[in-house]
């Protein structure tokens, strides 16, 4: 759909509600348009319909333009939500300039949206301006696009979407890099989630060939090249696999060490399913023992301890790895002392915690 004369509105009046803020886009008769709400999935909006009178502008914005919908800086987010409308460009490749609303108040968009540029240039297939609306602003011509891709019940990508990001990643990246990595968080902010002792899971990795991977060391570009590079990944659950997934082929092989409680693999499972035709062995070796810091709200700031001798076995039954020697249960002072070290680096007391493996 385009809009002549269309406004975007990236805070309208209304309540603000858990991820969800009053936002969206009006066209010249000041009518609300559907289309331009944003979601994380179809069960979760993060932006609704404002309410009370359409506002008057205070920006513009000349030429066309193709609404991109929330603009994150978190890794994951952005990879899933905010390349979420970029597929339009294979349907109209003339409309090269993206308007995004910015997800905080800011003054200087282009603090945030300079950052994003490479991403948003990557998925989209090349982009000519990229605009953060900071205030009411009209646009001359504004192109709505569905979003064809989120997390959840939407983690799979819609046809068009999933046709655009492999033919224009397969146009713009050159495989470069090992063929067996293993993506770790050790050097990772320490507030990060991880399991125990993976300093030993790389060493062990690394007697069996595999490069030890860190994703956030090296520039988008780079990740992209060393997945589309890779044949066999093993990783814990985190955001870098599902920028791999884009890159998977049928042949490609994923396992997933778990590293917290809870299901929180099905977006994975469906990803690699519905973009590379592939299956993912899933290594579940908790041993039951959780440890997490106060005012830690989310499983992703858990930190876990792993049965090694039963993560080896299933490594090696699975095919990954030849052999379970060294597989063995790290000793407790060097759990104690990995949780202190990282208790100082994040100044906060990491303690046990009571949390079900089921939770």
């Amino acid at each position: 759909m385009t809009l002549e004369n269309a406004l975007i509105v990236p805070w309208g009046e209304g309540r603000k509600r858990g991820i969800s803020r009053p936002a969206g886009v009006y066209d010249a008769q000041g009518v609300y348009q559907q289309l331009s709400q944003c979601f994380r999935n179809t069960s979760a909006a993060t932006t609704t319909e404002p309410k009370g009178p359409v506002p008057e502008a205070e920006d513009e914005l000349k030429g066309t333009w193709l609404f991109g919908g929330l603009l994150y800086q978190h890794f994951g987010h952005a990879l899933l939500e905010s390349t979420s409308r970029l597929w339009a460009r294979s349907v109209m490749p003339e409309v090269e300039n993206v308007a995004f609303l910015m997800k905080k108040q800011v003054n200087r968009p282009r603090r945030f949206t300079d950052p994003m540029a490479p991403m948003i240039d990557m998925f989209a297939g090349g982009i000519g301006k990229l605009a953060g609306i900071k205030a009411p602003t009209r646009v001359e011509r504004l192109v709505l696009a569905p979003q064809g891709f989120g997390t959840g019940d939407m983690i799979a990508g819609s046809p068009e979407f999933r046709a655009h990001i492999h033919k224009v990643l397969a146009d713009r990246v050159k495989p470069e890099g090992p063929e067996k990595i293993y993506i770790s968080r050790t050097e990772l902010y320490s507030k990060r989630g991880r399991y125990f002792a993976e300093d030993r899971i790389e060493a062990l990795l690394k007697a069996e060939g595999y490069h030890i991977y860190h994703p956030q060391t090296h520039d988008l570009e780079a990740q992209a090249a060393q997945y589309a590079a890779a044949h066999t990944i093993i990783s814990s659950d985190n955001s870098a696999l599902h920028m791999a997934a884009f890159f998977a082929r049928p042949d490609s092989r994923l396992a997933i060490i778990q590293r917290r409680p809870a299901d929180v693999l099905d977006d994975y499972l469906t990803q690699y399913q519905w973009f590379a035709r592939m299956q993912i062995n899933v290594m579940d070796a908790l041993n039951g023992r959780y440890y997490q810091f106060d005012g830690a709200g989310q499983s992703n700031e858990l930190y876990a301890e792993l049965d090694f001798p039963t993560l080896g076995r299933k490594l090696v039954e699975a095919g990954y790895i030849n052999d379970t020697t060294g597989w063995t249960a790290p000793g407790p002072e060097v759990i104690e002392a990995e949780r202190r070290l990282l208790s100082e680096k994040l100044g906060i007391e990491i303690r046990l915690a009571e949390i079900s493996h089921e939770a």
